[in-house]
């Protein structure tokens, strides 16, 4: 290899080194445990929202709709004692 080749990789190898050296100071600078910490507990509590009010909306829809399939013979028996079940929870005693 030339001398003069040599030098020239070793000048972008050292440019490169010192790039990669700033970008991880700079990273350790923004690094904050209490911060990632405080996001991740509240990115967990959205989250089990979410899944709650999908739970809430979705499956009445569903036990609304399946209702309506009475004729057919097992899962219209199944469908209208879910409901019937879901109505009489809903009356006051």
């Amino acid at each position: 290899m030339p001398p003069s080749k040599k030098i020239s990789e070793e000048k972008e190898l050292t440019k490169a080194i010192a790039k990669l050296d700033k970008h991880m100071k700079t990273l350790s600078d923004h690094y904050e445990p209490g911060k990632y910490l405080w996001m991740g507990f509240l990115r967990g509590i959205v989250y089990g929202l979410g899944i709650l009010v999908a739970i809430s909306l979705v499956v009445p829809l569903l036990i609304t709709l399946l209702s309506s399939i009475d004729w057919i013979p097992v899962i219209g028996d199944f469908v209208s004692d879910i409901a019937s079940r879901i109505q009489s929870a809903q009356r006051p005693y």
